[in-house]
Formats: C-alpha cells, structure tokens, sequence
C-alpha cells in the first residue's frame, strides 16, 4: 500500500472512531432535537454567530464587557434544557477537535508562522 494511501485509511480509522465517540453521538442527538425547532435553531445560531463576532473582533471589542452584555442578555434564554445541552455537547464536541488538532500539531514538530 502506497504511503499516501495508509495515511488515507489512517485518517477515516480516526474519523470513524469519532464517529463512536460519546461527544459525537450526544452532539448529533442533540442537534437532531434543534433541527426539528426551527426558532430555536435560529436562536441558537443568533447566539453562536455573537460570540464568534466577539472572540474575533482582534481588540476592536472589549471582550470581558462584551461577555458580561451577552451573560446578561442570554441568561434566561439558556436556562432552556434545550439549548443548555446543546451548548454544552457543542463544547465538549469542539474540544475533542481541539485536542486532536494540537496533539497533532504537537507531534509534528509543525510551527505555524506568522506572514507580516
């Protein structure tokens, strides 16, 4: 089997054992729960798209008052078991990636520089 090939089938082993895992099996469940809630699908997306805008604002934000103003203004909204467990399946999905992503990174010696 040709190198490029094994790292092929490598990574759909990997892709398949995320599949299996716990964060992805409740991540989809939960989601196929919002998929079937249009307006709260909305709502969901609404509040994801706000916090990307302010973690990606490169200092034109305040950060912290900018999260203190969503913590104020979402607070009853994500006392929705709904959108608590979504959120949170989300998070622990993200994380899972995150941690493939740097092991992998990490393993490669690879350093990412940055173009002026």
């Amino acid at each position: 089997m040709r190198e490029e090939d094994q790292v092929e089938q490598a990574l759909l082993n990997l892709v398949d054992r995320i599949k299996e895992s716990d964060e992805y099996i409740r991540y989809r469940v939960i989601q196929d729960k919002i998929h079937a809630m249009p307006k709260l699908e909305q709502e969901i997306n609404a509040f994801r798209n706000e916090c990307y805008r302010i973690h990606n604002s490169n200092g034109a934000l305040d950060i912290y008052e900018e999260t203190d103003r969503m913590e104020r203004e979402y607070r009853e909204w994500r006392t929705n078991p709904l959108v608590s467990e979504y959120l949170a399946a989300e998070s622990a999905f993200c994380r899972m990636f995150q941690h493939i992503n740097w092991t992998l990174i990490e393993a490669m010696d690879f350093e990412a520089g940055l173009v002026d």
